[in-house]
């Protein structure tokens, strides 16, 4: 049979930013143990105290060390790039995409600040690329495939440092950063040491403010 203790770690090990507060000792026990307590319950399958849950929260936040995640490593970004004019293209996986591909490379060789990254999904594939070369690119799609196209795009691109590709958590702190600001964001795309973020065009003055804060 499973303790109160061990059903709250649980509980909050789901929600980082609980466990993240708890572990600083920020957190206002009675209040978190007020909103968990019909979690705990459920998995319990018996009725259970607050003050029971609030002494398990005590516990856990004096046995937890606070995380780090990557955030020392954030310190050290130095180039920060955002570019602006951007378009995605959504399209499904039902064609052969090597003309699409191919139809890029005479458009954007030699061409500065250029833009273009592609993902390849289980159903799904897409371009997020300068709004110049959309048209290019859509001329190259089979006749009947459907495209969404979303415009009014920016990204903001992070180099890391290469000492921190292996660091668990990396990106945690500007995601929690962008969280708790109500910035929201269209996709994330990573290669390497290069981290980019994109954001529609009426968001990505504040998501610039709240990058740079926690980068510097």
């Amino acid at each position: 049979m499973r303790t109160i203790s061990q059903v709250v770690e649980e509980v909050i090990g789901q929600s980082p930013f609980l466990a993240e507060a708890l572990a600083e000792g920020i957190a206002n026990n009675a209040e978190i143990a007020r909103k968990i307590k019909p979690e705990v319950e459920k998995r319990l399958l018996e009725e259970v105290s607050e003050s029971s849950i609030a002494m398990a929260l005590h516990r856990m936040g004096k046995a937890r060390k606070a995380p780090q995640f990557g955030l020392t490593f954030l310190k050290h970004i130095s180039d920060i790039t955002v570019r602006s004019g951007l378009v995605e293209l959504v399209f499904p996986n039902s064609f052969d995409l090597f003309p699409v591909l191919e139809s890029l490379s005479p458009v954007t060789k030699g061409k500065k600040d250029t833009f273009v990254t592609f993902s390849h999904g289980v159903h799904e594939s897409l371009f997020i690329i300068n709004k110049d070369f959309a048209d290019f690119i859509l001329a190259a799609f089979p006749r009947g495939i459907k495209v969404q196209r979303t415009e009014g795009l920016s990204a903001i691109t992070m180099h890391l440092p290469e000492t921190s590709l292996n660091v668990s958590g990396l990106y945690y702190p500007i995601l929690k950063a962008l969280a708790f600001e109500g910035v929201s964001f269209v996709e994330i795309m990573s290669v390497d040491t290069e981290f980019s973020i994109i954001f529609r065009d009426e968001d990505i003055d504040r998501a610039f403010s709240v990058i740079k804060k926690i980068t510097s």
